[in-house]
């Protein structure tokens, strides 16, 4: 009888004894599970604001590939809701196609329902945006909202989508041309027409990718005109 009391009670410190493991590595089965999750989440995040900057990135440069022609022009071709006949532009050797085709939808209008344009004044208050000012990026209107294939996707069912804004940010004589040679500048000492003047844009870009992916590109633009 005594044997057989010990025996048991072995037993039952054996099981309780392989329960604590038993707990012990369930815990720290959850734990690593739950490194591993937070590891997965971070490089899901890493690779979603990759994907919004290379949007921002490349979304920002198409209104750039229309600057000289729109600038030059003095405004936008008529098939895209402009003023200025299409004859005046050649965007089709410096676009493709099918992202022609989105720009001439993406073109936003501005406070007076016209299209916008990227060397306008800066837009009063209307609708539900604020009046915008030269140093406070969050009140400039959109100018262009355009998307384009999610190179991820291999059908193509998901989109990043960028919101562009435009703004100019002053003009100036180049040097050597009249105006700038009258203020001081040694040059060429050429007509302002000849010598060009130069305009400056900031321009800021508003991705957002798949998945919450967000990212935000500003740069300034400087462009050279000449007659």
């Amino acid at each position: 009888m005594r044997t057989y009391t010990a025996l048991h009670s072995q037993r039952g410190i054996a099981l309780f004894i392989g329960l604590i493991f038993l707990l012990v590595l369930s815990i720290v089965a959850v734990m690593a599970m739950k490194g591993t999750l937070v590891e997965m989440r971070m490089v899901t995040n890493s690779a979603r604001h990759e994907s919004a900057f290379e949007a921002s990135e490349a979304l920002r440069s198409v209104p750039i590939n229309l600057f000289d022609e729109h600038v030059f022009a003095r405004g936008w071709p008529s098939s895209f809701n402009g003023d200025v006949p299409d004859s005046e532009f050649d965007y089709s050797s410096t676009l493709p196609a099918d992202l022609l085709a989105k720009v001439k939808t993406a073109l936003q209008p501005d406070c007076s329902g016209k299209t916008s344009l990227f060397y306008g004044t800066l837009q009063p208050a209307c609708g539900d945006l604020p009046k915008e000012t030269p140093y406070d990026a969050s009140t400039w209107h959109p100018d262009m909202v355009i998307a384009i294939c999610d190179t991820s996707s291999e059908s193509c069912s998901a989109d990043v989508g960028a919101k562009v804004a435009v703004i100019p940010d002053g003009t100036v004589m180049k040097e050597g041309a009249g105006g700038a040679q009258a203020a001081g500048y040694r040059g060429l000492g050429v007509g302002a027409a000849a010598g060009g003047a130069e305009m400056y844009f900031e321009v800021k870009s508003v991705a957002e990718a798949p998945g919450n992916g967000a990212a935000i590109t500003h740069t300034q633009y400087q462009q050279t005109i000449r007659n």
